[in-house]
């Protein structure tokens, strides 16, 4: 299975760090806060307190990046769309329905949830019915699905485990 790329579609600075951005194939609008991405690369430097140069941000390459008006030795200041819809999607809540989804897509139990992420059975049972799981929980969530080996580093099963054939 191959991920489709993305594409940005529209674009506009909405205050202090903060892009409003449409992906190709997406209806929703998504609000990204760039703010832990610029202290975290010394690249973005230029914009961290130019309000007015980050406003200027522009689609480029057809909807597979942005860039600002900012000259580096590589070329504008850019970032790409990849990276945006990867920000986009961390910076969404999970609320319990995803967090059943993301438990029933791993195929864990509750107690094994419960292990796995250091809470108990009875804390991971409240999270199935809450508008929103901390922040803190949803990105160990997704780290964990993301990564086969982070969870098998992780994982202890509840129930006997017999080895593929």
């Amino acid at each position: 299975m191959t991920e489709e790329v993305a594409k940005v579609i529209k674009l506009r600075a909405s205050g202090g760090r903060t892009l409003r951005v449409r992906f190709a194939k997406d209806r929703r609008e998504y609000e990204l806060d760039l703010t832990g991405l610029f202290a975290r690369s010394r690249h973005f430097a230029p914009l961290i307190g130019d309000t007015e140069r980050f406003a200027k941000a522009a689609i480029i390459e057809d909807g597979l990046g942005i860039a600002w008006p900012v000259s580096t030795k590589w070329g504008p200041l850019d970032v790409s769309a990849t990276t945006l819809r990867r920000i986009a999607e961390e910076q969404q809540p999970m609320t319990g329905a995803d967090f059943a989804k993301w438990r029933k897509s791993l195929g864990l139990s509750l107690s094994e949830a419960a292990n796995l992420l250091s809470l108990s059975r009875r804390t991971i049972m409240g999270y199935l019915k809450k508008d929103e799981v901390p922040p803190v929980v949803a990105i160990a969530c997704r780290a964990l699905a993301r990564d086969k080996h982070l969870l098998a580093a992780h994982y202890i099963p509840t129930r006997t485990v017999r080895p593929a054939a």
